[in-house]
């Protein structure tokens, strides 16, 4: 993650890199998400079934949601069933949203004032006849203080239970991401990515995932996001 370089002065000054850059600030050219997967995928399972739990139940904003799972659900191998067709495993998802604050440094608009003192030479012959020379002045540098800023934390979780298994589960995967500016309809196509990013990925394994941002945005569809290969 890049380190932020605060200026002279600042017009607002992060106070310390706790979250190390917020993953939708619109200052860079990424977004990022944290991922932690755990698994133990069974063999020989390409091209078999899955359903989605509940997906009858659903209103339109969440069966959105389940239509960006389903575009990735390709990275298992496994094929949706259609109808009555049976099928082999469970695919399930949860969503959080959680606001948060970060504490942030920003200028009050008072200042403080001090002297300073300045020494040096003339030259040729120095100031009035005078080889030395000093000055006295005044500087000023604003006042500052902290101040709490919101932000939400979007988190999507999914899982695959496996009917031959006693529906236990055999894949669980959660993907999280902090953003001050965009929705959870905008984030969550980042978030279906990563969790099937290197599927099926280490049991227990934590990575960051990153992305490319789109320039027509994330929310749809329509806009497509691409994994940053390292």
């Amino acid at each position: 993650m890049r380190r932020l370089q605060v200026p002279r002065i600042p017009k607002v000054v992060l106070a310390g890199l706790f979250l190390t850059g917020l993953a939708a600030c619109s200052a860079t050219s990424e977004f990022r998400t944290q991922v932690t997967s755990f698994q133990q995928w069974p063999a020989g399972v390409a091209g078999q079934h899955y359903r989605f739990v509940n997906s009858k139940q659903q209103d339109l904003e969440q069966a959105a949601y389940t239509g960006y799972i389903r575009s990735n659900m390709f990275r298992t191998g496994l094929n949706e069933a259609l109808g009555r067709q049976p099928a082999r495993f469970d695919v399930g998802f949860t969503i959080d949203t959680q606001v948060r604050q970060q504490m942030v440094q920003r200028e009050t608009g008072n200042y403080d004032l001090y002297p300073t003192l300045g020494m040096g030479m003339g030259f040729p012959y120095g100031y009035y006849g005078n080889p030395f020379y000093s000055s006295f002045g005044f500087a000023m540098t604003p006042r500052y203080q902290l101040v709490p800023v919101p932000y939400r934390r979007y988190s999507l979780t999914v899982y695959i239970r496996d009917r031959q298994q006693n529906g236990n589960e055999v894949f669980r995967a959660s993907a999280v991401a902090d953003s001050r500016e965009r929705s959870l309809p905008q984030v969550m196509p980042y978030l279906a990515a990563s969790v099937f990013d290197q599927f099926p990925g280490n049991n227990g394994q934590v990575r960051t995932v990153e992305f490319e941002r789109s320039k027509t945005g994330a929310g749809g569809t329509a806009s497509p996001i691409t994994v940053k290969k390292p």
